[in-house]
């Protein structure tokens, strides 16, 4: 998984690629078990780009996107457009996002 930070956000953001960005945290126990979740995901999908954005490491990406929210929170870009993966209604108690919840969001990407 690539890094999302200061250095490339206006790269990533302003793409025509279909890019996941998920803001986690080393001390958060559900971005910890979904950053697996994440790799196979990268794997199966070749044609999206997956980032990660540590808060603690990338403080002002955290305050420029994250805002309020906490994590894991994603986002999707594509065809330059920006928003925010909407939170499960049942979201899963290890990782938040499941890997089906996710697969079916990038299905509807494509």
């Amino acid at each position: 998984m690539k890094v999302f930070n200061e250095k490339n956000y206006k790269r990533v953001l302003g793409s025509e690629d279909t890019n996941i960005i998920v803001f986690t945290s080393k001390f958060c126990h559900l971005c910890v078990k979904l950053k697996p979740i994440l790799k196979k995901l990268e794997k199966k999908y070749e044609d999206v780009n997956f980032y990660v954005c540590d808060i603690n490491k990338s403080e002002k990406m955290a305050k420029l996107i994250l805002k309020d929210e906490g994590v894991p929170t994603g986002f999707v870009t594509k065809d330059g457009s920006f928003f925010k993966i909407k939170d499960p209604e049942n979201p899963d108690d290890d990782t938040w996002y499941s890997k089906k919840y996710l697969e079916e969001l990038i299905e509807a990407l494509q």
